[in-house]
């Protein structure tokens, strides 16, 4: 396990020393800053889940709770090679500053009607039709999609990924095929948060160095601590998939992930989860000037039930799976050029079917209402009302709480930018 994460610091630092390179030619480097201030106003009885609660907001308390900085730095090697790193500041969970993405992006000359990419590091699977801007943030909303948010939250594997494109020529330049594929080490325990506080809606990215706080063991006051990027079997994961673009109407991608993690695998306090999900987005340019953005995702996750975070398990454990399913559709419009109303409505569960009676852990809705005015390249703000209907049947079962919970969410953000242009 030592292993395994000195290699992620390793490559974490050679790209940033390829970064600061690169920084020393102004025509070699690019820095991207950015800035957020958010007040917020919540209500639910629920305590925040950066601090070990159950609540699906990142926040619960009222007034200037919200702050996230970071950094993005695109820096070129060689003409076919750059190096990538984003550098992160967070005030909750484990405050401070740290990395959220770091890799090699290798691109080499097309000898042919191909375009090949590489990267290699610490990467985002390339799932998100939602967040496409730089930080992987979002230009619709503020919170992300209960996929999305989930995405940010576990998975982030370090490890090699290959993509091609080609556009389909004989039926003219506006179609384009890609496909990809990865192989991973890390994020053995992905699934972990999303069963014990379930599915949530907010914009915090977990990092590289991050332990997460998450609700005790049933029945027990052990608090748990989750690092979801680690590596428990020494079983590498994969990922892959395939899309076509019509021109700048229509995206379709199709893809699936699975972690290949040994369930009864330990290392480092954390437990294998072995999970795998399949994947379906589509985004659509509509009549009036909408945008539409969609995501399905739908899955299971094998583990051990009554595992100890010691590594030890119970007389009673045993293999269980749950089902994991999520899924979302956007409606978006811009107003001129400095303005842009998003809606969307989520759903989402994870499920136990193979018990008697069948257990629901969690079950649920949510809609989104965004709105976002950029005036100028420098400043940004906006509002989003935000509310999560849920149920779930652990939480009298065994928290002593009860199942149903209606959390909202009012939030006003205010943004500062240096660097280029805001897509990626």
């Amino acid at each position: 396990m030592e292993a395994v994460l000195n290699v992620r610091a390793l490559l974490a630092l050679l790209a940033f020393a390829a970064a600061g390179g690169a920084a020393a030619q102004s025509d070699r480097h690019e820095l991207y800053v950015d800035a957020s201030a958010v007040f917020l106003s919540a209500s639910t009885d629920l305590a925040a889940w950066p601090e070990g609660g159950f609540s699906k907001l990142r926040h619960t308390d009222d007034g200037l709770t919200g702050l996230r900085v970071f950094a993005e730095y695109h820096g070129r090697i060689t003409p076919t090679l750059r190096a990538h790193v984003i550098a992160d500041y967070v005030d909750d969970a484990s405050p401070g500053v740290d990395i959220t993405e770091a890799y090699i992006d290798w691109r080499p000359i097309p000898r042919s009607h191909n375009r090949q990419q590489w990267r290699f590091g610490m990467i985002y699977p390339p799932l998100s039709l939602e967040n496409s801007e730089r930080g992987w943030q979002s230009p619709f909303t503020y919170s992300y999609s209960a996929i999305n948010t989930w995405l940010g939250e576990e998975i982030r594997p370090v490890g090699a990924e290959w993509s091609l494109r080609r556009r389909l020529e004989a039926l003219g330049n506006s179609h384009e095929l890609r496909a990809f594929a990865a192989g991973f080490y890390g994020n053995d325990p992905a699934a972990t948060l999303l069963f014990y506080r379930g599915w949530s809606l907010h914009d915090r990215q977990t990092r590289l160095n991050d332990r997460l706080d998450i609700p005790p063991i049933p029945f027990t006051a052990n608090a748990q601590r989750l690092e979801p990027f680690t590596e428990t079997d020494r079983r590498p994961g994969v990922y892959g998939g395939v899309e076509w673009r019509y021109a700048r109407r229509v995206l379709v991608q199709w893809a699936r992930y699975d972690n290949r993690a040994e369930p009864y695998s330990f290392s480092e306090g954390q437990w294998g989860w072995r999970t795998a999900f399949n994947h379906l987005a589509v985004q659509v340019s509509l009549p009036a000037e909408l945008g539409l953005v969609a995501q399905w995702m739908e899955g299971a996750t094998d583990w051990v039930i009554l595992a100890q975070p010691n590594g030890t398990l119970h007389p009673l454990s045993r293999l269980v799976e749950d089902e994991l399913e999520s899924r979302f559709v956007m409606l978006t419009r811009k107003f001129g050029v400095a303005q842009r109303l998003a809606v969307r409505y989520d759903t989402f569960s994870t499920d136990r079917p193979g018990s008697a009676p069948a257990l629901h852990s969690d079950d649920g809705h949510a809609w989104t209402v965004s709105y976002r005015f950029e005036p100028t390249g420098r400043w940004s703000g906006g509002a989003e009302w935000l509310r999560i209907d849920s149920r779930r049947d652990i939480l009298p079962m065994f928290y002593a709480l009860p199942p149903a919970h209606s959390e909202r969410q009012l939030r006003l953000q205010l943004s500062f930018r240096l660097g280029g242009a805001s897509s990626r």
